[in-house]
């Protein structure tokens, strides 16, 4: 995507990306879905299927992260003051959370926000849930945007 789609409704934009995620990429292989992204919040969705499992056939932690931390990457570039240029992807720089329940079957939504959108450094906040509004995770990250070259 060369440049962030601001003219267009959050579902729009989630339309956008969800066409443009290839089958190499991590999204796709989790079978995420891009539900909504505006500037106030964004909202991503990850059906529960095999793979995703650890041996006792919980989710694995690690795709609770990685679903927060593409919702708040999302987030972070909606809510960029700005435009943004290819190379100023909001790369996580640092990412802490609290697994605080667990699911077997379902589903897992990811809401990010951005309480912080500085100009190099973005704090998002996203909180993962299962389909029925339970918090699953709370999952903050801080995320670099590389300065425009001069």
């Amino acid at each position: 995507m060369e440049r962030w789609p601001k003219d267009l409704s959050p579902q729009e934009v989630a339309e956008l990306l969800n066409e443009r995620y290839e089958e190499e990429t991590l999204v796709k292989h989790l079978k995420m879905r891009v539900v909504e992204v505006g500037s106030d919040r964004v909202l991503v969705e990850l059906p529960v299927h095999p793979g995703l499992y650890t041996p006792h056939r919980y989710i694995h932690a690690g795709v609770m992260i990685s679903l927060a931390d593409t919702a708040a990457t999302l987030a972070a570039m909606a809510a960029y003051r700005g435009d943004l240029e290819p190379e100023q992807f909001p790369l996580a720089v640092s990412i802490s959370s609290q697994i605080v329940a667990n699911i077997q079957d379902g589903l897992l939504l990811a809401e990010a926000t951005v309480p912080h959108p500085g100009r190099t450094l973005m704090a998002a906040s996203t909180r993962v849930t299962d389909g029925d509004g339970r918090l699953l995770a709370l999952v903050n990250s801080t995320h670099f945007v590389r300065p425009r070259a001069a």
